[in-house]
């Protein structure tokens, strides 16, 4: 392509060498000033020149533009019907390339696409064109297609290709991209049918997530065409106010009581009824639509759960989701959660926000004072879907926030995959390290709830309590006080509790009849399966597994179980040996011990007695462990409060120190006597006017009142009743007043105060 525009350069440059002919050689017959010289004709060739490399090359990366395209179309198309062969037309669009020029300005996003067309080049066939058609799209068409999925190879490269990290201006920059692609003639047999049409099948891998491709099939127009008229009624639905918002309770796990509420919205649509979020949020973004929407939810949420407080129920926080397009526009974001506040009279505590961690970690250092500003507000903050994006934990502790919310995703399998249980406890452990309250969401089973609950999960939210419901149902649930029931909620005084897993019914009852005496309380599973829900709803001690069961063996049984219930004894009682994978489970500790099937009763009594005294004591070495953590938390408080109470007091006597000295100095400089004496008569203070008043009485400080005032004013110190008289002192009179400190401040002792009456001073 860059060859192309060299030779079209270079024709022009030789067109200006072409020498100018003489000007006598032109015939008198031809009027001389309507002829064009030379100069002229090589600069219209010049022109032209210029003019076809800018219709047909794209000036920023010098692929062919879309009329170079039709040109080598129409040789495609008519070399493919004459060969029967077919080509094949793709349209690839970089997946959010916006975020590049938002980041680091348009200079990089310009280089990132010259980049970009040089390797897409690099991976394509000779036969082969490329052309940009304009922001970050390009159109490929594929020629000389000979076997149906030649064109899957080729869409393979392109994404791979894509998806290698480029390195451009100094930044290490990854991207991904959707492709649509048609067929010819198969999906259409003119250009413009084909670019429809394989628009339609990028904009569809688009809504499967990006990174993909997709070929066009027919159903896409319709699906095309109705995405359009959901557009079209989206954006009159807020004013027709077709929306609704529904509340899903959130529950403590110590209380069992609703705490809190997130408002969700719900779209009726006049022809087609409730029409899923999952169908017109994507929309809703895309279009920008999602910005007044999110405005009308927090608004609505906000006045409803004023009226809730208004009309006496309990106070609850109400949970408002943050859509990317509201972060994106902190200050108008900022904006409206003050004024929403203030036009519902909602006070800030009562209204959370909730920001996915994908939208916080794009662009972390950005959002933080985002964040700190939303937080100076007074509103709660908190994560969404936690661990399903890429959290730093440096920006993680930067982030003033009050909440982590576990992702569904994890706790769906949690009672039955290690992995997600390992993740959840993780994230449980490292929000309470941090300071955070943990919110299980998705919660739908008992197990799960049991399972959040012995993992000191803080609150749930889910199917299992409650589907999100109209505000008028909520009200209700609220004034009914209704909650988890208390069965679920506390296990005290529970029996040892023994499990026992088999797949034979009548090994289970057996060994039930066997231990029925023991005072256990005995759970039964047949599988490996049933075994783990069991295991999530219940508190169990000691477990007997057997080996061969179906769907899950029991070493493998007994794995997950040492995975998610390490504190639990595990026993394995089979019938076949097996040894080397029984040798593997009690080396990794999955088995404690092994037993051997017909047992010996005696024996297994024994065998399970020690278990359940071993199980016992690791419990009370958890509880120590526990009481001594909790000791060691509650006096690492008690030292910080009080190297708090302490340095509050330092502070305060700094301030008293300084208050002191300044009332000291500005004593100094009045021009009245001031002597203070303490409860023990001692001379503790006075003022430069009382040593010079009473110079030949040698005041000093330390020295016992009566020895050293003259009997008029020792007179007036004894009395101390707060009256004033007159005394005369070295030919001048004083009012004289004595009283004492401490009717409004700390101060202890008297006051001695002399003020001359002579004229100068009165003047």
């Amino acid at each position: 392509m860059h060859k192309r525009i060299d030779e079209l350069e270079q024709s022009a440059t030789e067109l200006s060498r072409i020498d100018t002919p003489e000007t006598s050689e032109i015939q008198p017959s031809i009027d001389a000033d309507k002829v064009p010289s030379a100069n002229e004709k090589i600069q219209d060739s010049k022109i032209e020149a210029s003019l076809a490399a800018s219709t047909n090359f794209d000036s920023l990366t010098g692929l062919p533009t879309r009329h170079l395209l039709a040109d080598r179309f129409t040789q495609v198309a008519a070399h493919a019907r004459r060969n029967g062969s077919t080509a094949a037309l793709l349209i690839l669009n970089l997946d959010r390339f916006k975020r590049v020029n938002d980041s680091f300005g348009p200079d990089l996003g310009d280089s990132s696409l010259k980049a970009i067309a040089i390797r897409l080049q690099d991976a394509l066939r000779e036969t082969d064109t490329i052309a940009r058609s304009g922001g970050d799209e390009f159109i490929i068409l594929l020629s000389g297609l000979q076997q149906s999925g030649d064109e899957n190879v080729v869409i393979g490269r392109l994404l791979d290709t894509i998806s290698q990290a480029f390195v451009v201006d100094g930044h290490e920059l990854y991207f991904s991209c959707s492709i649509g692609a048609s067929v010819f003639p198969g999906d259409g047999e003119d250009l413009d049918t084909l670019l429809k049409h394989a628009g339609t099948a990028m904009y569809r891998a688009k809504e499967e997530g990006g990174n993909g491709f997709q070929f066009y099939a027919k159903d896409m127009s319709k699906r095309a065409a109705e995405q359009i008229e959901l557009t079209t009624a989206l954006r009159r639905a807020l004013a027709r106010e077709e929306f609704e918002l529904y509340y899903q309770p959130k529950l403590s796990l110590k209380t069992g009581r609703i705490v809190g509420l997130e408002a969700l919205i719900r779209w009726h649509h006049p022809d087609r009824g409730m029409i899923s979020p999952a169908a017109f949020i994507p929309i809703a973004e895309e279009t920008g639509l999602i910005v007044p929407m999110g405005a009308w939810v927090m608004r609505t949420a906000c006045a409803q759960t004023k009226a809730w407080m208004d009309a006496g129920l309990s106070p609850l926080a109400v949970a408002v989701n943050v859509s990317a397009r509201q972060a994106r526009q902190p200050e108008a974001l900022i904006n409206l959660v003050g004024a929403v506040l203030h036009e519902t009279g909602l006070e800030a505590k009562y209204l959370e926000l909730e920001l996915t961690e994908s939208l916080v970690m794009h662009d972390p250092q950005q959002f933080i004072a985002t964040v700190r500003r939303l937080k100076a507000l007074g509103v709660k903050l908190a994560i969404d879907d936690f661990g399903t994006g890429y959290s730093s934990l440096s920006y993680l502790k930067q982030f003033p926030v009050d909440c982590l919310k576990i992702d569904l995703s994890f706790i769906r399998e949690v009672t039955s995959n290690p992995d997600d249980a390992a993740i959840v406890q993780a994230i449980v452990s490292l929000g309470h390290n941090l300071g955070l309250r943990v919110i299980g969401e998705g919660v739908e089973t008992e197990g799960q709830l049991a399972f959040l609950m012995a993992r000191n999960c803080d609150e749930i939210q889910g199917y299992f309590f409650s589907r999100p419901i109209p505000a008028a149902e909520i009200e209700l649930l609220l004034a009914e006080g209704r909650g988890l029931p208390n069965s679920l909620l506390h296990n005290e005084g529970q029996p040892r509790t023994l499990l026992i897993v088999d797949d034979e019914e009548n090994i289970l009852s057996s060994l039930k009849r066997l231990l029925h005496r023991e005072g256990y309380r005995i759970l039964t599973a047949t599988s490996g399966q049933a075994g783990l829900e069991l295991l999530a709803k219940n508190t169990v001690d000691v477990i007997i597994s057997d080996q061969r069961m179906p769907n899950m063996i029991g070493t493998e049984f007994l794995r997950r179980v040492k995975e998610m219930y390490p504190d639990t004894v595990r026993i394995m009682l089979s019938g076949y040996s097996e040894l080397q994978l029984v040798a593997e489970a009690v080396n990794e500790g999955a088995i404690y011990k092994f037993l051997t099937k017909p047992w010996n009763d005696e024996q297994l009594r024994d065998h399970i007695n020690e278990a359940f005294r071993r199980k016992a004591l690791a419990d009370d070495n958890l509880l120590l462990h526990e009481k001594v953590q909790t000791a060691n938390a509650e006096l690492a408080t008690a030292n910080a409060n009080l190297q708090e109470l302490i340095q509050q007091k330092q502070e305060e006597i700094v301030r008293d120190e300084i208050s002191l000295d300044i009332a000291h100095e500005a004593l100094q400089h009045v021009p009245v006597s001031i002597i203070g004496i303490d409860l023990d008569g001692m001379v503790v203070f006075f003022n430069a006017d009382a040593a010079a008043t009473l110079r030949r009485f040698h005041l000093m400080l330390g020295l016992d009142v009566a020895e050293m005032l003259p009997t008029e004013l020792l007179a007036v110190y004894n009395a101390c009743n707060g009256q004033e008289c007159l005394i005369d002192l070295d030919d001048r009179t004083f009012r004289t007043t004595c009283r004492l400190m401490g009717e409004k401040s700390r101060s202890r002792g008297k006051l001695l105060v002399l003020v001359p009456c002579d004229d100068a001073i009165a003047a």
